[in-house]
């Protein structure tokens, strides 16, 4: 005798960052082909951990439901039977409540972070990504973004109001150095007003259909002044300014001047220049060159970003 488990995904959520993915110039999702080329040698814990919130492990566990992570974030599965033999349709083994909610946490592990990306690495309110309106917010609220919608990250802020009722289901420890939590519903807000897009991962009926969904994060990488310098005496040899130029881990973002090819800008030298109210006014990186024409290799000071 046979027996075997089913297990259907109930949802994918994918973290996308702009400065590992794109080939230089090139936005990594221009094209399927160059996305599936690029994600291949992605891995999002290059950046951030994920972990879900101490209830959720439990919630999981006790509705057979997986927590898998991938390179590009994680997948939950869930224990599955079809609804009618042969249909397909598939149906959670163990009854889900309509008003489950899961909840994961982000916290960035990389300390040049945010020399690369648009958004700090602990805002003094964690970014919140969901497929539900917390009822303290108003109209202005973004929706967790579909596998085909993309909004900057700098979008999904919260009120204090809003992060005063999260933090209370929280310990103390979860709260440490948090960057964002991702708040899933299992039936999430009517949202034909906003994008008409269907974030529920059951349907409506009374027994439920599973219907996955792929949620998705996209960071965007930096784009700064280029200052080349002589390496040897420090001095200003050329400025991109105004013009700003991205950061990159991938591809080439090609700069000419002296008709001559230069080095690209990275990470690991940035100064950010701010007025006396702390707003920031410049954002430049320093590429150290070598005028010698003996020896034409750039330079690279490591250091972290100067507030």
């Amino acid at each position: 005798m046979n027996f075997s488990l089913t297990y259907k995904p109930l949802c994918t959520v994918n973290i996308y960052h702009e400065y590992f993915l794109n080939d230089g110039l090139m936005s990594f999702d221009s094209s399927e082909s160059l996305k599936e080329k690029q994600l291949s040698k992605y891995d999002v814990r290059e950046f951030i951990d994920l972990i879900p919130t101490e209830e959720t492990y439990q919630y999981l566990n006790n509705h057979k439901i997986i927590f898998k992570p991938t390179e590009t974030g994680f997948k939950l599965l869930v224990q599955a039977e079809e609804i009618v033999e042969g249909s397909q349709d598939y149906t959670p083994k163990v009854s889900i409540p309509k008003d489950f909610n899961l909840t994961f946490l982000l916290y960035v592990n990389d300390f040049l972070f945010e020399n690369y990306s648009t958004v700090n690495a602990i805002p003094n309110i964690p970014f919140y990504f969901s497929n539900k309106k917390p009822a303290s917010e108003n109209n202005n609220f973004s929706y967790i973004d579909l596998e085909e919608t993309t909004h900057a990250v700098s979008n999904f802020k919260i009120t204090e109001t809003t992060w005063q009722g999260i933090n209370k289901t929280l310990s103390e420890k979860e709260k440490e150095s948090l960057f964002g939590v991702i708040s899933l519903d299992i039936m999430g807000d009517n949202v034909t007003n906003y994008d008409a897009n269907n974030r529920n991962m059951l349907s409506k009926d009374d027994k439920p259909t599973i219907e996955p969904k792929t949620f998705k994060i996209q960071f965007t990488n930096r784009k700064t002044i280029w200052h080349y310098k002589n390496a040897l005496n420090n001095n200003l040899l050329h400025s991109t300014e105004p013009k700003q130029l991205p950061l990159v881990k991938n591809g080439t973002v090609e700069y000419i001047f002296n008709s001559k090819k230069q080095p690209a800008a990275e990470p690991t030298r940035l100064i950010v220049e701010k007025d006396t109210l702390g707003n920031i006014i410049r954002t430049i990186s320093e590429i150290f060159i070598n005028e010698s024409p003996h020896f034409e290799k750039p330079h690279k000071r490591w250091t972290t970003q100067l507030q």
